[in-house]
């Protein structure tokens, strides 16, 4: 089964905000962050920002890419999110491999980075079977709980 990524619709949005994830899985759900909600409002046909869909269509995630770099240095990160009745199944690693060669496609990146909970030991191993390096971590406060956070990095 491939995967590809295509362009936001608001369809694709208005599911997006729906999805609620089981257990310790719920620290990703949609629909209590006013912040995620807004910026998936706010992305719906912008460069960068897309869907992925299988080859039936179906939707089945969502990804971005943004520069995480300071001043003049450019660092591409990308942020991805799984439909929760495809996570846990073994679709994890075919899943970022299409949105890392397609993003890099449409890009052109030679190194790219991202950022996951310290605690998502699942979308870890993925990363690191994908060629994903740590880099580092960092703390970040939220819903009023601290998180660990462990940056990952992929050179070509």
């Amino acid at each position: 089964m491939s995967y590809k990524i295509r362009k936001r619709t608001i369809e694709d949005v208005n599911e997006f905000i729906t999805w609620t994830y089981e257990g310790v899985y719920s620290f990703y759900d949609n629909n209590i962050q006013a912040e995620k909600i807004n910026g998936f409002l706010q992305s719906i046909n912008t460069d960068n920002f897309f869907s992925v869909i299988d080859h039936q269509g179906e939707l089945i995630g969502n990804c971005e890419f943004f520069n995480v770099g300071e001043a003049q240095e450019e660092v591409i990160a990308v942020g991805v999110q799984m439909k929760p009745s495809m996570t846990g199944k073994g679709n994890g690693l075919r899943f970022i491999q299409a949105i890392i060669e397609q993003g890099r496609e449409l890009i052109g990146y030679n190194h790219l980075e991202l950022a996951v909970v310290e605690f998502n030991k699942r979308a870890i191993k993925t990363y690191e079977k994908a060629g994903f390096k740590r880099k580092g971590n960092f703390q970040n406060r939220i819903r009023g709980e601290n998180y660990k956070f462990i940056i990952m990095e992929k050179d070509w």
